[in-house]
């Protein structure tokens, strides 16, 4: 879950950035900005902060069991960039 959500993470980001050139979307065009944003990149991102946070709290229910220090690292640290965008552009939108 926390490798999907990284993949989901960086794709959406990508995709997002190269929007003008892959699906002929202007950026500064606002009826096809609200369209791609509420059918591809809002769905796509809400699903890797959903999978970020199903990895946080995993780790966290098991931290006891789980013996492994670096597998419990790997996970937590493959999930919260997905959170810390989410952090970013709230705080982004709040202070504009």
């Amino acid at each position: 879950m926390a490798f999907a959500s990284l993949v989901i993470l960086i794709f959406t980001l990508v995709i997002n950035e190269f929007r003008e050139p892959l699906l002929g979307i202007k950026k500064g065009y606002a009826p096809h900005n609200f369209g791609f944003n509420f059918m591809f990149f809002l769905p796509s991102m809400l699903i890797a902060i959903g999978l970020g946070f199903a990895v946080i709290g995993r780790t966290i229910k098991h931290w006891k069991t789980w013996t492994d220090l670096n597998k419990k690292l790997i996970l937590l640290g493959l999930s919260i960039p997905s959170i810390g965008i989410l952090t970013f552009m709230i705080i982004r939108i709040f202070l504009n």
